[in-house]
């Protein structure tokens, strides 16, 4: 799976291993303990698509393609496992980038006192506290563990200025004495040189690249877009992102009700960063009418290719929006995306404005993300 948490992890991995010593660790809750990777786990790391390179609707299940895979993989992890209070030393750094709410969040907090170097994380997000109605139920039961376990490290790196607030907000409410935080924002680099964007208006097409979970807000899209269709404006919505179990079958099956129609509609699935890629190429310009995220990925993807994008204006949407290409409304209200999208397909003097602002706005390398982490850890 290459979702967008799973991406910047797989980007900051390559960015350090240019710079310094990397050893990659995984976690195996059954073990409760750090294990070094396999080859082919280290392969996947880096090349995620490269056993798998078509389209999934589900990619997490392609890990366990078979009833005895879960235990082949433990008995492997057992020969690998790692003492990390044994075998570490001061100058080392245990960088935990990723979301824990496995038996981690009672492992790391030890490390306070047994872990002899420094200790940092990656808090990329409180929607499950913010929206619980939002969120699987089991997501709820473990976050606040979760974020208590964070004010254990020596510095939290918040993804945006509203994740920073919303830690610090919680971290009071559960009275937990609060660590070191940084907004350090992910930087916006697929490994390759940008190309000149170019206008593409002329395709009439929408793209939406996204997990169809709830606050994601697909069926409030649906609704824009057949509203669009049936006042006669002809274009093609394409959706690009994994299902759920918990959500999923909602959108799918609105989905299926609007292609049995007739509608231009395609939902490509869970795609490689090729294919990712092509998609943003391909489309006009893109949606992102979420509820709340913690960074908006996909909008900077989005003005990286030179598309604009029709997207909310508050909290950390509305961050990754205000340096320009972005057109911002009230998305969580199908009849103001369907006026934004309208707008966009009619008005080609806004559309080519925000397409020059999509253009000449500039972005964070890799290379930029490292020299301010490194920064704040107090690294050279």
């Amino acid at each position: 799976m290459n979702t967008g948490v799973q991406r910047m992890v797989r980007g900051l991995f390559a960015a350090l291993g240019r710079r310094t010593q990397v050893t990659p660790l995984l976690w195996s809750p059954r073990l409760n303990a750090y294990c070094q990777l396999s080859t082919d786990e280290l392969q996947f790391l880096v090349e995620p698509f490269a056993e798998h390179p078509e389209a999934s609707a589900r990619p997490e299940a392609l890990a366990t393609p078979f009833p005895w895979s879960k235990a082949a993989r433990h008995l492997r992890h057992r020969k690998r496992r790692v003492a990390l209070d044994a075998t570490a030393t001061s100058s080392d750094v245990l960088f935990v980038p990723e979301i824990f709410q496995d038996n981690r969040v009672r492992k790391l907090p030890t490390l306070k006192t047994t872990f002899p170097g420094r200790r940092y994380a990656v808090f990329h997000d409180a929607i499950a506290l913010r929206l619980p109605e939002f969120t699987a139920s089991e997501r709820q039961r473990s976050f606040p563990d979760y974020v208590r376990a964070l004010a254990s490290f020596d510095k939290v790196l918040c993804v945006s200025r509203e994740v920073d607030a919303d830690l610090r907000f919680f971290w009071d409410s559960y009275s937990v004495p609060a660590a070191a935080t940084a907004v350090l924002g992910w930087p916006t680099d697929f490994g390759q040189p940008r190309p000149t964007p170019t206008p593409n208006l002329s395709a009439h097409c929408v793209l939406y690249v996204a997990t169809l979970e709830r606050r994601k807000n697909h069926l409030v899209l649906l609704e824009a877009a057949e509203k669009l269709w049936s006042a006669g404006l002809d274009f093609e919505l394409v959706l690009v992102g994994r299902t759920t179990a918990d959500w999923g079958a909602s959108v799918l099956v609105e989905v299926d009700r609007l292609v049995k129609r007739g509608r231009p509609l395609k939902w490509l699935r869970h795609v490689s960063d090729h294919a990712l890629h092509q998609a943003y190429r391909d489309c006009s310009f893109t949606v992102y009418p979420s509820v709340r995220e913690g960074f908006g990925l996909p909008i900077l993807e989005s003005v990286w290719h030179g598309r604009p994008c029709v997207c909310g204006n508050e909290g950390a949407i509305g961050e990754a929006a205000c340096g320009g290409g972005c057109l911002t409304i009230a998305c969580a209200e199908a009849t103001s995306l369907a006026n934004a999208m309208r707008q966009l397909f009619t008005d080609k003097t806004i559309y080519h404005r925000l397409f020059s602002e999509a253009r000449d706005r500039t972005f964070r390398s890799w290379d930029d993300y490292l020299h301010e982490l490194f920064h704040e850890i107090g690294a050279a």
